[in-house]
């Protein structure tokens, strides 16, 4: 039972297998490396400061999707598992033997290579995240928590660092939720003093601007960094943000531009336990919102509505289920899905198919077709 509880507290570093890992040399080809970078931006209708209260039927009926699974050569225990899903690739951060990350093809799942050796030396990882880059000059940036510093991977998946210098938070451990809008230009969401905030950060040649743009804590009843837990997404072309809390059923749509913010909250008995942050992060509290992917027209939003607890007796008998909800980047509610299977997902560039990683199943990777509109 234990296995499963950790997925939904925070995450710890763990050890460094001492088994080697063979890469397999298999480059991207260029077709695969081709990232589109001038799509027509569409312009979204004004963001306006006001609380939109829902309900759950405002999402209409639930939509169950059944999904695909892809067997893969590479068999890997899914644990603290990140996703990004380009044009026909896959990155995938999960520690597999000594590396931290992996990438496969789309949509065979063919696997290319590992790479990111776990340890502490020069090029090496320890608590490692997946950033999403905005530009299209890269396939994404890494941010490492344990020493606050990012990189960038280019389309050969060469690993570099940036010279992008990040102002420390006040925790022991740096908690950052990065998005990049450029290799010098990076959003970001971090805990503050009884709370979090977002900050965004400018790199250039000889200064660094760090501006706090919105803080995210909403209630005197909870005042410690963890019942801010959350996750952060955004849409740089329409100079959007969104925030989804973890224990509680809400939102927040910020127009960075402009500084204007929009909650969604949802009209339900409040049941988050107010203490210290143990008490918060209790398995026996209710998750809400615990995974989130964010693309040029809507926000996607693991949702879970059960506790630690109560998830992990389901996977002790099947492979579980998850639901997603979808919005529009006005938070207006879009659709609802339930997924047959328990685990980390992302949805692809064309906002088409959804790619979760199973931490039940025999191979890790299941696939759903998203409906038509």
């Amino acid at each position: 039972m234990k296995k499963y509880l950790i997925l939904l507290l925070i995450p710890l570093i763990v050890a460094c297998s001492k088994s080697q890992n063979k890469k397999t040399e298999q480059p991207i080809s260029p077709q695969e490396n081709v990232i589109k970078t001038k799509a027509e931006v569409k312009k979204l209708p004004p963001l306006t400061n006001n609380e939109l209260t829902l309900t759950e039927k405002d999402f209409g009926e639930v939509i169950e999707l059944k999904g695909t699974s892809h067997p893969v050569d590479k068999i890997f225990q899914v644990k603290e598992c990140e996703m990004i899903a380009l044009d026909s690739i896959l990155i995938v951060k999960n520690q597999i033997n000594t590396d931290m990350f992996m990438v496969f093809s789309l949509p065979d799942f063919k696997f290319i290579k590992s790479f990111g050796r776990f340890g502490r030396g020069p090029g090496e990882f320890q608590y490692p995240s997946l950033v999403k880059d905005e530009s299209g000059e890269f396939l994404c940036y890494i941010y490492e928590k344990v020493t606050n510093k990012l990189f960038s991977l280019d389309r050969n998946l060469v690993v570099s660092e940036l010279p992008v210098p990040l102002r420390r938070g006040r925790k022991s451990y740096n908690d950052k939720q990065l998005y990049g809008l450029a290799a010098n230009d990076f959003l970001y969401v971090e805990s503050i003093r009884r709370g979090k905030a977002v900050f965004r950060v400018n790199s250039g040649k000889d200064s660094t601007t760090t501006t706090m743009l919105k803080t995210l804590a909403f209630s005197e009843k909870h005042k410690n960094w963890a019942a801010y837990i959350g996750d952060f997404g955004v849409n740089g072309k329409n100079k959007r943000s969104v925030f989804a809390y973890k224990y509680f059923k809400r939102l927040i749509f910020l127009d960075y531009k402009n500084m204007v913010s929009r909650v969604v909250s949802f009209d339900m008995p409040s049941k988050t336990k107010r203490g210290n942050p143990l008490s918060m992060m209790s398995p026996s509290n209710i998750t809400h919102y615990w995974g989130m992917s964010s693309n040029d027209k809507y926000v996607y939003v693991l949702y879970s509505g059960r506790s630690p607890i109560q998830v992990s007796k389901e996977l002790n008998k099947s492979s579980g289920y998850i639901y997603v909800e979808q919005f529009d980047w006005n938070g207006n509610p879009i659709k609802k899905y339930k997924l047959d299977h328990w685990g980390y997902f992302c949805v692809n560039k064309k906002e088409n198919r959804i790619y979760l990683a199973s931490n039940t199943d025999e191979h890790p990777f299941v696939s759903y077709q998203l409906p038509v509109e």
